[in-house]
């Protein structure tokens, strides 16, 4: 206990440091998971507002595709043709999600093996010629595998189809928030919105300074951060001001390739269980420590609250 008490103390004295010597240092790379959204994009008049306002900043952006989603709502070759937008685009990168976005802890190396063939086929199509490669993987909930030998056996797997096995470092729920973000929308209330909407920029903001803090703690420096967020209606409204804060914060914007140049990336993985939390501490062999980092991780007791609420609701 004592020791777990003097590891948050210097972490929490180095987390004024992190923000004063190395504001100028901090680099972040946007990875979007779930793409394409086509129940939004019907929704929204057969436009997907989120790749535009994307394509308007300008940002390095890398995709992980469900190709399950294009057979949604009957019309396959529009939501085919929304994937190929996305795709056409310079500054995205894809990325494989797996084809119908299971869990592999719950359904085991053959079954997920197979799902993850599955969901590669539609993209390979559109990507040949184009010059763009399919060399990105990332998992469902982020759940790399119940044990060490079911996670072996993924890593060996992933590498012989030559995909690249993408973490992420920082996230903020956003899956969560949207939900409930909707839900005020559907009900008109545009104040409780703006208030969601609101409460997700600063919480995520907070995860910002937590986690470049925790690995200048744990490295000396800050990482090269990978951000994950989804497509839905919360980024589709908020990502533009999320970044409009990063920018402030003197964060650079860079593509998933540069982020994963940093060598911390190449860290081993202590981690041999099928919850899908940051691989920062993923990354840290000290358990007490993990564990010690974790319960002073910010979070929104409130929109936690409502959210359980609203699924008692349901």
């Amino acid at each position: 206990m004592k020791i777990q008490l003097l590891w948050v103390a210097m972490f929490a004295a180095q987390t004024f440091a992190a923000r004063l010597c190395f504001a100028q240092q901090r680099s972040v790379s946007i990875t979007i998971d779930d793409v394409p959204n086509v129940r939004l994009f019907t929704a929204d008049g057969n436009s997907s507002k989120l790749l535009s306002r994307l394509d308007s900043m300008k940002l390095p952006v890398a995709i992980f595709i469900n190709e399950q989603h294009l057979s949604a709502s009957g019309d396959f070759e529009k939501n085919k043709n929304l994937l190929k937008t996305w795709l056409a685009k310079d500054f995205v990168t894809a990325g494989n999600h797996s084809f119908s976005h299971p869990n592999y802890g719950e359904i085991g190396f053959e079954a997920f093996s197979e799902d993850v063939v599955k969901g590669e086929k539609v993209t390979q199509e559109i990507l040949a010629g184009s010059g763009k490669k399919l060399e990105y993987f990332r998992f469902p909930f982020n759940a790399t595998g119940r044990d060490s030998l079911e996670q072996s056996k993924m890593r060996s797997f992933l590498m012989e189809k030559h995909y690249i096995s993408t973490p992420f470092t920082v996230e903020n729920e956003d899956w969560l928030y949207t939900q409930l973000y909707e839900k005020a929308l559907s009900e008109g209330n545009k104040k409780l919105a703006a208030s969601i909407g609101n409460q997700f920029i600063q919480m995520t903001l907070k995860r910002f300074d937590f986690f470049d803090s925790l690995s200048v703690a744990h490295y000396g420096k800050p990482i090269k951060q990978i951000y994950l967020c989804h497509d839905n209606r919360l980024n589709t409204d908020y990502l533009p001001l999320l970044v409009k804060k990063l920018k402030e914060k003197k964060y650079n914007f860079i593509s998933l390739a540069d982020a994963m140049s940093d060598p911390v990336y190449q860290s081993q993985d202590y981690y041999h269980g099928n919850a899908g939390f940051s691989w920062i501490y993923r990354w840290m062999g000290d358990l007490e420590k993990r564990r010690a980092a974790m319960r002073i991780e910010p979070e929104n007791q409130d929109i936690q609250k409502a959210y359980e609420e609203m699924q008692r609701k349901k």
